[in-house]
């Protein structure tokens, strides 16, 4: 989805009957001062994962950069005890001149003193949850004088700001077993698990490209290829793995060729990786997407079967804001008897296509086996 931040900023020295209207930052004395109404908007996506709430607005923190690159003010607030899924609004002070505007929404509260560092600024996946998902986003302006004294006509100027998620969704609308006419018929399917491994776990909260089309900054080789900053290496981790990598719930699936609704979303950090590795030594690799069932048949297997299984697919190159939809999974036999390590049992046809959403776009993915 596709959120705006409306920023309305007004050049004009504050008098002291202003001041008593609202709580706008101190700003310098040293010529005449803006002063920036921030309207967040924030729509929702529709999805069947009812948990979801990619849009929910749960802080934010607008930051001013001055030509030079220096931090000129800033201002957050938490909405946590009561987060907005509409709009939200906070004014801030500035000066006049060349600016640059950051919002960032759903991170941590930060302290940057100049531009640079706010763009080299990595977050960590565990920062975000399906209802508090990090965004970034930013604008130019030059601030004109906004002084009724002087200009009784002068208008105040608006920015718009495009918001952009840093991090990537995969969601899962459907899996079909289909046991029919194998030594599995007329057992039983239950999913137990999803979770995602291999997943680069840091994105800068920098934003490329110019307004309305820009996006989240790439991971620099350095940093992608230091895997202190992967999470859920070859398989998932015991403990520290961020919640929106894994989803564990009961879900049975009739075993005769029928859909089953899973409607689950996880989310990871972009990952370029093109090329893969399956070595138990670990190094940069596509995320994988993982479900691990339970299945038991007894009437034409021999033995009985009653375990848990693994079952393993790549994912494309992640970009940050998209949805890789995966409509339909068809499982018709056994996966893995384990997940200890990144070996893959199962070769997925992946058809991607793209096709308009709220994001940034969707990948349509289907798997066979």
């Amino acid at each position: 989805m596709k959120k705006t931040l409306l920023i309305v900023l007004a050049g004009s020295l504050l008098f002291s009957c202003q001041k008593n209207q609202g709580s706008p930052d101190p700003v310098a004395t040293e010529g005449p001062s803006g002063q920036l109404v921030v309207n967040i908007g924030a729509p929702e996506t529709k999805s069947d994962n009812t948990a979801l709430k990619d849009y929910q607005i749960n802080s934010y923190q607008v930051f001013v950069f001055d030509a030079t690159g220096k931090k000129e003010t800033d201002r957050y607030a938490s909405l946590s005890t009561s987060p907005s899924q509409n709009n939200v609004s906070v004014t801030i002070t500035t000066r006049t001149g060349p600016k640059t505007v950051y919002a960032i929404v759903n991170s941590p509260r930060l302290a940057f003193g100049t531009l640079a560092s706010l763009e080299s600024h990595l977050s960590d996946l565990n920062e975000n949850t399906h209802t508090n998902l990090v965004m970034s986003g930013k604008n130019g302006i030059t601030v004109t004088e906004y002084d009724k004294n002087k200009n009784g006509e002068v208008a105040p100027q608006t920015l718009d700001i495009d918001i952009k998620r840093l991090a990537s969704m995969i969601q899962l609308d459907a899996v079909t077993v289909d046991f029919r006419n194998t030594s599995l018929e007329g057992g039983s399917f239950t999913i137990q698990e999803i979770y995602l491994k291999n997943v680069v776990g840091r994105a800068p909260l920098g934003v490329s490209g110019s307004p309305g089309t820009g996006m989240p900054l790439l991971l620099g080789d350095t940093d992608h290829t230091n895997y202190d900053y992967w999470y859920n290496k070859l398989t998932k981790q015991v403990t520290g793995a961020p919640s929106v990598t894994y989803d564990s719930f009961t879900k049975t699936c009739t075993v005769a060729g029928v859909a089953t609704s899973v409607a689950h979303d996880l989310f990871a950090y972009p990952n370029k990786t093109d090329g893969d590795s399956t070595d138990n030594t670990f190094s940069q690799r596509k995320t994988r997407l993982v479900i691990k069932a339970h299945v038991t048949a007894s009437t034409y297997s021999s033995p009985a079967v009653d375990q848990d299984t693994y079952y393993t697919f790549d994912l494309p190159v992640l970009v940050a804001n998209s949805v890789y939809k995966i409509g339909n999974i068809n499982i018709t036999m056994l996966g893995k008897d384990d997940d200890t390590d990144d070996t893959k049992s199962l070769a997925g046809r992946v058809t991607p296509t793209i096709t308009v959403d709220p994001w940034t776009g969707t990948t349509q993915l289907n798997y066979e086996m």
